[in-house]
């Protein structure tokens, strides 16, 4: 054996060592149970994520996921700007995914004004769309003091118990609107308040209103929620309120002493306070004045903080609501001036609830608003069922394939067996090294590679055979020689164009396409490797150990 030949047999092993070293993390946590994993994840964490890190990736169709389309509305903003909107709101969607904690997020621009995201390991679609769609514009506005609540209410009542208008059944279709037996409603108003009586087919809009439970902030019971919100749509009752003051409702139903659901409606000032740009940071805590609840603790900046202070300052004994697009999430008294710029957010919250909100409020605002085109979700058992088939078919064409190689190629065919099982490892190790993502169609991808790497030495195969049968060749070592360089030229060409065709598929192509692009490229490179190299250098290794006058072919 020559000296290059030893080179290029040597490399062989270099190959296949650096391969199982790459794919020694992946083939340590197949072999791990789920509670070995887990058990791995609390007890050494830093060993968890380096195998973790260096291991397969498996995509959102295998492992589960949540697959959204997002088109942002492009419609009010300058032509110039609206690559830069685009971006804005990927960077925006890109910090609030990386601080969910979500393993090999994918988010990418599709066409001018889409944005594709997926998610793999998040099957939650809801959670997920609710973390990436929130606008999250977090406003402080004080709420209205009792008596210009009572003045509004008298101007509002007078409006709604004058309209003989009806309210449209849709939009009380799903609220029983029929007061519980013997249930009498507060009056807000006194006795002397100066309003007409209801008009036959009206009631009073006081009526809807049960309790206050604050100076500007009233509970209405959840089947009366549909007819208030007809009342103030009313344009005659948009013209009584004055001019600086709004109702906004509460983010969250609510319970009274008695159990009834309700939701809190709130009369308060609509000038902005303070906004959320000047917030700093914002995390999650549980809230220790409410049992299973969590909070948001935020911290303001230094311009923040001390506009917070003047507010807080002058307004020792009011509400101040903390509005999170246009719901109110909770509205503390002030019980002195705060000066630390320091607060928090209290509303119930489950832990993902208030985790979910301090990731919107620290990521910032989208710069305008989107719309889903297209949510896909798979959950982890069908994932885990495309697994099983991809493995079961690749395994069954796999052996096919051996079958046929050995019968028809008898002893070369174990030479190109052997070939092909090197050319799967090299692609499964170069998509771990790459930290590529194997996808469903990329599994198809692998097994079109297992096609074509047998129809490289399928070729050279053949060609050996018609040197033999021509009788060109009197010396074994010689015909594989010819075989080799007569078939050289048409797998090159025949690659080369695939190769062309997976690139193309590559850069124009999104999710899916760009997994079978990448697996097919891998596959088509690995595959010319043993073709072309491994299996003729096994033949000199053999050729040089001993001599042949009949090759097995």
């Amino acid at each position: 054996m020559t000296r290059n030949q030893k080179i290029k047999f040597y490399s062989i092993f270099v190959v296949l060592a650096l391969s199982v070293w790459l794919l020694w993390p992946t083939f340590t946590l197949i072999k791990m149970s789920d509670e070995e994993v887990e058990a791995l994840k609390i007890n050494d964490h830093a060993r968890y994520e380096s195998l973790l890190d260096r291991s397969l990736k498996l995509g959102l169709d295998l492992q589960g996921g949540t697959y959204l389309v997002l088109e942002v509305d492009l419609e009010d903003i300058d032509a110039g700007k609206h690559q830069d909107t685009v971006d804005q709101a990927i960077k925006i969607i890109r910090n609030r995914v990386d601080q969910f904690g979500v393993s090999e997020p994918e988010i990418t621009q599709e066409g001018d004004n889409r944005i594709v995201v997926s998610l793999p390991g998040l099957p939650d679609v809801e959670r997920a769309t609710r973390l990436i769609n929130t606008t999250a514009q977090l406003e402080l506005k004080l709420v209205a003091q009792k008596g210009e609540f009572f003045s509004v209410l008298q101007k509002v009542d007078q409006v709604v118990t004058s309209n003989t208008t009806t309210i449209p059944e849709d939009e009380v279709a799903e609220a029983d609107t029929t007061a519980a037996d013997g249930e009498e409603a507060i009056s807000f108003l006194g006795d002397d308040a100066d309003t007409e009586p209801a008009a036959a087919g009206t009631e009073s809009f006081a009526s809807l209103l049960k309790r206050f439970v604050g100076d500007g902030a009233v509970f209405v019971y959840k089947d009366d929620v549909p007819k208030v919100k007809h009342y103030l749509d009313l344009a005659a009752v948009k013209a009584v309120i004055p001019q600086g003051f709004e109702f906004i409702w509460g983010g969250q139903d609510v319970t009274d002493d008695d159990g009834n659901l309700a939701r809190i409606l709130y009369y308060c000032s609509s000038r902005v306070e303070l906004s959320g740009g000047s917030l700093v940071s914002a995390d999650s805590r549980p809230d220790n004045n409410v049992a299973g609840a969590y909070k948001v603790d935020f911290t303001l900046d230094r311009a923040g903080a001390a506009q917070f202070a003047r507010v807080t300052g002058a307004n020792v004994g009011r509400s101040l609501a903390i509005v999170l697009d246009n719901q109110i999430h909770s509205a503390p008294t002030i019980q002195d001036r705060i000066g630390t710029g320091m607060a928090n957010i209290t509303g119930r919250f489950t832990p993902d609830e208030a985790r979910d909100l301090a990731i919107v409020l620290k990521a910032g605002a989208l710069p305008t608003s989107m719309h889903i085109e297209e949510e896909r979700t798979v959950g982890p058992s069908l994932g885990q069922d495309s697994i099983d088939k991809g493995f079961r078919a690749g395994l069954i064409g796999f052996v096919i394939v051996i079958i046929f190689m050995v019968i028809y190629y008898r002893g070369s065919g174990l030479i190109a067996t052997f070939a092909l099982l090197l050319n799967l490892m090299i692609v499964m190790a170069a998509m771990a090294y790459l930290h590529a993502t194997l996808t469903l169609p990329g599994i198809a991808g692998l097994i079109l590679t297992i096609g074509m790497a047998v129809d490289a030495n399928v070729l050279i195969y053949e060609r050996i055979r018609e040197e033999l049968r021509l009788g060109k060749e009197t010396k074994v070592r010689r015909t594989i020689q010819a075989g080799y360089e007569q078939a050289f030229s048409t797998i090159l060409d025949a690659n080369v164009t695939t190769l062309i065709t997976a690139l193309v598929c590559y850069i124009f192509g999104t999710g899916a396409i760009k997994g079978f692009a990448v697996t097919l490229s891998l596959g088509i490179i690995a595959s010319m490797y043993t073709a072309l190299l491994v299996s003729r250098a096994i033949f000199d290794v053999i050729m040089s150990k001993r001599t042949i006058k009949k090759l097995s072919i």
